[in-house]
């Protein structure tokens, strides 16, 4: 399927490791000319895909507006943005302080807030473009020993769904993509922080999450990438303020 993104110009912010950079090969194999940002700059990959990098720390106002105002200055437009980025610690809820809820909502959520607020004029003075926010599975799911990422991921659905009704009437699509547990960096942190916070080891951790996904594996960044890049199209029509959920079955419910 042709997804009709050549010569597009796709803002990747968190594109310097696991779904935002899978996001930014794809995106870059469909024809896209990709502005890649991270906090530091991912020159090696910009070189690697044709691209170019920028620098920003999402979680600082002036650097997304400056950060944004480069990439337009530099490409003329903006079609595609994908927002992602955002970790958060996991454990026992009694004994995570308020350090690290608040470190989960100014990424995550905050972050994903200063983006779009930054770019919706942009898009919506163009008259077209497409948002993709990378949220997670947690949003609906939440999890006993996850619960500050999966509130961070919720407020991200609120705040997209209101945001997608706001741009629609100019163009402007806003969609989510959650996905459940992917083969990343951060994966393999929160794997481990389970398994300190829980007194048992890695495999065990991976052996009950594992478990409680129907289709038996966690996900693969490139398999979420490619999803990202169908939503990011014009190809889907009129697909306004969705939420698509990816996690091998893991999530129960109608929706």
């Amino acid at each position: 399927m042709d997804l009709q993104l050549k010569d597009k110009i796709a803002l990747v912010v968190g594109a310097s490791r696991g779904i935002g950079a899978a996001t930014a090969r794809v995106l870059a194999d469909e024809g896209a000319s990709v502005a890649l940002v991270a906090r530091t700059a991912p020159s090696d990959l910009a070189a690697e895909l044709g691209g170019q990098a920028f620098a920003a720390d999402i979680t600082r106002a002036a650097d997304v507006d400056r950060c944004v105002g480069e990439v337009h200055a530099a490409f003329g437009r903006i079609d595609v943005v994908v927002i992602s980025a955002g970790a958060a610690q996991g454990g026992l809820f009694w004994e995570l302080d308020d350090a690290v809820w608040e470190d989960a909502m100014a990424l995550k959520f905050f972050g994903m807030v200063r983006v779009l607020r930054t770019v919706a004029p942009i898009l919506r003075d163009q008259g077209a473009g497409s948002v993709v926010a990378v949220v997670g599975n947690l949003a609906r799911q939440p999890g006993k020993r996850l619960m500050p990422g999966s509130a961070a991921n919720a407020a991200c659905l609120a705040m997209l769904r209101g945001a997608a009704e706001e741009l629609a009437p100019h163009g402007v699509r806003v969609n989510a993509i959650s996905p459940g547990p992917t083969r990343t960096d951060r994966w393999a942190t929160l794997v481990g922080n389970l398994a300190r916070s829980s007194g048992r080891s890695a495999d065990e951790i991976e052996a009950e999450q594992f478990a409680q996904i129907p289709f038996g594996r966690i996900s693969e960044p490139e398999e979420i990438a490619r999803t990202i890049a169908m939503l990011a199209s014009d190809v889907v029509g009129p697909m306004i303020g969705a939420s698509v959920t990816i996690d091998g079955g893991m999530t129960k419910g109608i929706s």
